[in-house]
């Protein structure tokens, strides 16, 4: 630091981070010379803490998508977690590493229109979903009250008619199974479960022959933690898991796993059996299902057929919201029987 006196006024001049800064003027007094290099140096530290917590704090869209991701790894499954990497990456090549304050409802709505146009409205819902999770979080996160998906409206869309399963059809492939896969095909009839669901059961805490109760647990909720429900275990669940216990893996917790002992994953619980139930439909030679079509089978069978009343169902599928078992028994023409057969001509008697 450095003050000195010319015939003009006082100069001032001082070294910051190795950069000579100097006084654009003159000076009446010293102290106010002296006063200008306190308020420079204040102003330019000041300047410095600032930035260093703009870089603390980076705000592009890339960098918060992957902290995001991260924290969503904790909190939900892989299928869920994959789904939201996918809606980002897209989101992310059609916008740019832009500060997520910076985007705008315009480049939103640009962004779900070409999904919907390159792929169906329902995506494009999938999507905008996505999209404000996303900005949910950095409200939470951040404290950044700025979220561009408020203004875009969900696409209309028809929702596909889920083709209900014969139920002799299912009974062919449970049948046509041996061993091990005819428990875990017969586990889904008789539970009407989510595939997941039985697929992490231990023999811990899920199964209880005691009091013959199977428990299940889903993250679809909110919150995305685990919650849990517990279902009577019928006489031919009974059975065939009594069964499956008796011919367990020797040290596996998992009630349904890798039993080839030849095998790597030998013990490890299965992700997925597709092509297991794929090739079993074809040696029934029935038209190919799926694990979740058992599930809608089952709301259907019993609602309809068996005239269970739509709240057990709702209990038995373990839905949150009664309108989302309304769309698993949606089509149940039989509750029309007795109005139809009013129509019948030997009903019409009274009428000649």
């Amino acid at each position: 630091m450095a003050i000195w006196k010319t015939k003009w006024g006082w100069r001032a001049d001082f070294i910051f981070e190795s950069e000579r800064i100097i006084a654009k003027g003159f000076y009446k007094y010293k102290d106010e010379a002296r006063q200008w290099i306190k308020d420079e140096k204040e102003s330019r530290k000041s300047q410095q803490r600032s930035s260093s917590r703009d870089k603390e704090r980076d705000l592009s869209f890339w960098t918060l998508a992957q902290k995001y991701l991260a924290d969503c790894k904790i909190n939900y499954d892989k299928k869920t977690v994959a789904e939201k990497k996918r809606c980002l990456e897209c989101f992310y090549k059609a916008v740019g590493d832009v500060d997520v304050a910076d985007i705008d409802p315009p480049a939103v709505l640009d962004f779900i229109n070409k999904r919907a146009k390159n792929l169906s409205n329902n995506a494009a819902n999938t999507d905008r979903k996505n999209l404000k999770a996303f900005y949910g979080w950095i409200l939470d996160m951040y404290g950044i009250m700025h979220d561009p998906t408020a203004p875009i409206k969900k696409k209309p869309h028809t929702r596909k008619a889920r083709r209900l399963i014969p139920i002799q059809d299912i009974l062919k492939v449970i049948l046509m199974a041996q061993g091990h896969d005819r428990v875990l095909i017969g586990t889904y009839w008789h539970t009407g479960a989510r595939k997941s669901e039985i697929l992490r059961w231990t023999w811990a805490d899920d199964i209880n022959f005691e009091e013959r109760w199977v428990r299940l647990g889903t993250k679809k909720n909110k919150t995305g933690e685990m919650t849990y429900a517990k279902l009577w275990m019928n006489d031919d669940l009974y059975k065939s898991l009594m069964w499956q216990w008796k011919n367990r893996h020797p040290t596996s917790p998992y009630v349904f796993c890798h039993m080839n002992p030849k095998s790597k994953y030998y013990g490890k619980t299965y992700i997925e059996r597709r092509k297991t139930l794929k090739n079993l439909c074809d040696d029934a030679k029935v038209e190919p299902f799926g694990y979740h079509d058992i599930r809608h089978t089952v709301a259907k069978y019993l609602n309809d057929l068996q005239k269970i009343n739509l709240k057990k169902v709702q209990q038995v599928l373990r839905h949150r919201k009664q309108t989302t078992t309304e769309i698993y028994v949606e089509g149940n023409y039989t509750d029309t029987q007795d109005a139809m057969a009013l129509l019948e001509l030997k009903n019409l008697g009274n009428f000649k």
